[in-house]
């Protein structure tokens, strides 16, 4: 029996999106905003940390500070002094977490140099994985993920199983990542930890499943690793895509959200559930760290329904504005007519009122 396996070595959690081009409608907002990402990508719009997990949460071993809008510009500034000379690890890792805070606080230059400074491991070796002969034989599916860290000297150690432990070949192929070699992560030249989930899949050559399979598969993942932030990713996406409706679907975000905080979409997804039930501001502090950076209209529309659910009315309009702005040309004419509508209606809600009559 002949075989495929795909091999996705994925920087902290999901790059990409399955979905290419221009959605149809109808859609949900969490569909909407990962096939938003695709098309921003393939215009060379930078990353946003939507589907990799936010560097700054993960490349950092602690969260970044959170600094006042009047301290953000010199711990900037300090923190660009650091990466210019020949700092230690944990001195690179603290500026880029300072880093990573101001543009949170609201520097657009820190935002700016948070995506530039930061160069992701490269593959030199990679991975010989092996189909396990059992599954083989069945003409099985499976999948593994590895959770692993990728040194400074591009070694990869410290790895564990995430999904998969029970299934046979599983220890052949967690040394067979551990055999890989690569170019080490760099902030600004200097080379650092990060860590790497390696997802694994086997494919029988000349098999595929349908789309009902592959929501049952997701579901499974789920059920089989509870604590596995990409099985729950996985799971979030696809009912995004083909099953909105299911009641499973707001957990499997809130799930995300939580085993995955730093994850872009599991994040602004979560918000605007959040938004959905009136909760604005759980909401405005699941999507704040991904605003400045990112391009993506319905990660702005979801701060701006967070805003205006606060009364933030100038931050509201802001953000919608930018919103439409972001909208291509050629995105579904009844979803660029709603973001138009919704900055209508905080315009109107956020108007002074009108000088009484004598």
């Amino acid at each position: 029996m002949r075989w495929s396996w795909l091999f996705l070595s994925l920087l902290l959690g999901f790059t990409g999106c399955a979905h290419s081009g221009i959605p149809t409608l109808p859609a949900s907002h969490g569909h909407l905003m990962s096939a938003m990402e695709t098309v921003q990508s393939k215009r060379g719009l930078p990353a946003t940390g939507m589907w990799n997990l936010a560097i700054g949460a993960e490349v950092v071993p602690k969260p970044p500070p959170r600094l006042e809008p009047a301290q953000a510009p010199l711990v900037f500034e300090e923190a660009v002094r650091t990466l210019r000379g020949t700092p230690g690890e944990d001195a690179i890792l603290s500026a880029f977490g300072d880093i990573v805070a101001a543009c949170v606080a609201g520097i657009a230059e820190a935002c700016r140099l948070e995506s530039e400074v930061f160069a992701g491991p490269e593959v030199s070796s990679p991975a010989a994985f092996t189909y396990p002969e059992t599954l083989l034989r069945q003409g099985a599916f499976a999948f593994m993920v590895f959770h692993c860290r990728i040194g400074a000297d591009g070694q990869v150690r410290d790895c564990k199983v995430v999904e998969g432990a029970r299934l046979p070949g599983v220890e052949q192929n967690l040394a067979a990542c551990q055999s890989a070699r690569y170019r080490p992560a760099t902030i600004s030249g200097h080379p650092v930890s990060v860590d790497y989930t390696f997802h694994v899949r086997f494919v029988p050559e000349g098999r595929t499943l349908t789309l009902h399979q592959e929501l049952d598969w997701a579901r499974l993942r789920a059920r089989q690793n509870p604590e596995s932030s990409s099985a729950w990713l996985n799971l979030a996406r696809e009912l995004a895509k083909n099953a909105p409706g299911d009641p499973l679907y707001p957990q499997a975000v809130a799930r995300a959200y939580f085993l995955a905080p730093g994850s872009g979409w599991a994040a602004s997804e979560a918000a605007w559930q959040f938004v959905q039930s009136g909760q604005y501001a759980p909401a405005l502090s699941a999507v704040r760290p991904f605003v400045r950076r990112s391009h993506n209209p319905y990660v702005l529309e979801t701060a701006a329904a967070a805003q205006f659910g606060l009364k933030q009315c100038t931050e509201a309009l802001a953000q919608q504005r930018k919103a439409v702005e972001l909208l291509p040309a050629e995105w579904p004419a009844p979803e660029r007519e709603r973001f138009q509508r919704k900055l209508q209606d905080y315009q109107s809600a956020c108007a002074p009122p009108a000088p009484a009559t004598p």
